[in-house]
């Protein structure tokens, strides 16, 4: 307790006396202070820290601090900033482990390396960047490996325990792990496991080239064998909170890239974000564009209109146009002409309905007697389904690209382009 006493006064003081020394002055941010594009920034940095190690097995209780002995350790980690939001790091730790319950409690040692990734959680905030220009809070996570040595000891008589003491076996091996388990006292290799370290922390900015922080860490063993015994509900785990100091790398008048705040126009991973009216305004031309390229000129209209009237004999002819490819919803215009229509048939059982469908000239021959005919039963169906028309009243007649429409000086290009994608719509 007294080690997180003196942790918590230390920060206060330092974060008291950084505003003092800002309390009547107005907080300006100067250019080298904006992370924005083309800069370059300090983004390496090294720290060192020391504090409790925490073992969470099945030979100590579970409270969040525990009631016995606590080991301390060192370790040192190397930090990589990708952008002010982001980091990565390796670290190293070391410690020694202990832990009691009952008759039998373990004792050894671990190393853990691990690597991790940073998220800085101020940084992904709508007004990002540093606390009051001097605090950092982060989140962090990541993956490593624990090697440790173990021994379960007899607490009632000093001992390293027997497999026959604990375990209903005959063996008479010493219960120990990264030890010979016929001498106790002679180290062989250390055993490794899976850890998942998770954690969060704080920092506070000295200066440009230090910082100190408080973090806690709490380590996931993918084992249950840090204490030597295996009958636990959940696997081991510790706790590894540390006081550290971070030295970083690089030019002195320039601050590092964790102490910056992210430029207008930026995104947490530092991409360019695209402004939300531009997009706006991007998205309606593209919609312009796509309905001007499908939308039949008035003028087309008329002189396609008079070429129909040609080849049909008749001015009773109305035409759906499509676009490239295959079948693609109606517009309202369309399905204003084809309601039209369905009411001159409605009021006259005498009439017949004839669908002749077109293609253009883009594709094999088959492919476009087959698009025709999707064509031709999409209006079809439409009719049935949504105007009830009966089938019997509706012919279809897929042509292909067969006997196009001859070109007309009048068209547009636009025009020339939609002419022979079209379904014809005639009552007869």
């Amino acid at each position: 307790m007294k080690f997180f006493i003196i942790s918590v006064l230390l920060l206060t003081t330092v974060s008291l006396t950084g505003q003092k020394q800002k309390k009547d002055s107005v907080f300006v941010k100067t250019p080298e202070m904006i992370f924005s594009f083309g800069q370059t920034y300090n983004s390496w940095s090294v720290s060192a820290g020391f504090g409790p190690v925490f073992m969470y097995a099945d030979q100590n209780d579970y409270r969040l601090i525990p009631n016995q002995k606590i080991d301390f350790g060192p370790s040192v980690w190397v930090t990589k900033h990708l952008v002010p939001a982001f980091a990565f790091e390796l670290q190293y730790l070391r410690s020694d482990m202990y832990g009691k319950e009952g008759r039998y409690g373990f004792e050894g040692d671990l190393m853990d390396v691990s690597i991790n990734g940073i998220a800085v959680i101020n940084q992904m905030s709508a007004r990002p960047g540093p606390l009051n220009d001097r605090w950092n809070y982060y989140l962090k996570i990541g993956v490593g490996a624990s090697l440790f040595r173990s021994r379960l000891i007899n607490h009632e008589t000093g001992e390293v325990a027997r497999r026959n003491e604990v375990y209903d076996t005959a063996s008479d091996d010493y219960v120990v792990l990264g030890y010979d388990e016929s001498n106790p006292n002679e180290k062989t290799a250390r055993v490794s496991d899976l850890v998942l370290p998770f954690g969060l922390g704080i920092m506070y900015r000295i200066n440009n080239s230090f910082d100190i922080g408080l973090e806690g860490m709490l380590r996931f063993s993918a084992a249950d064998r840090l204490d030597n015994i295996l009958t636990g509900a959940t696997n081991d785990r510790y706790l590894y909170t540390a006081l550290n100091v971070s030295y970083k790398f690089g030019d002195k008048d320039q601050r590092h890239m964790r102490w910056t705040y992210r430029a207008e126009g930026m995104d947490m991973f530092g991409r360019k974000q695209e402004d939300r009216l531009d997009y706006e305004i991007r998205q309606l031309e593209e919609d312009i564009s796509e309905y001007e390229k499908n939308r039949p000129v008035h003028k087309d209209s008329i002189v396609i209109t008079e070429s129909l009237r040609i080849v049909y004999d008749q001015y009773n002819v109305r035409t759906i146009f499509f676009p490239p490819g295959s079948f693609r919803s109606f517009s309202p215009d369309d399905e204003l002409t084809m309601g039209r229509v369905a009411l001159e048939l409605l009021n006259d059982s005498t009439k017949m309905l004839s669908l002749y469908g077109y293609s253009d000239s883009s594709g094999s021959s088959e492919t476009n007697l087959e698009l025709s005919r999707q064509r031709c039963e999409a209006v079809k169906d439409f009719f049935v389904s949504d105007l009830e028309i009966s089938p019997e009243r509706i012919a279809v007649f897929p042509k292909g690209e067969s006997n196009p429409l001859s070109p007309v000086e009048e068209l547009s290009p636009r025009g020339l382009e939609m002419v022979n994608r079209r379904v014809d719509l005639v009552v007869e």
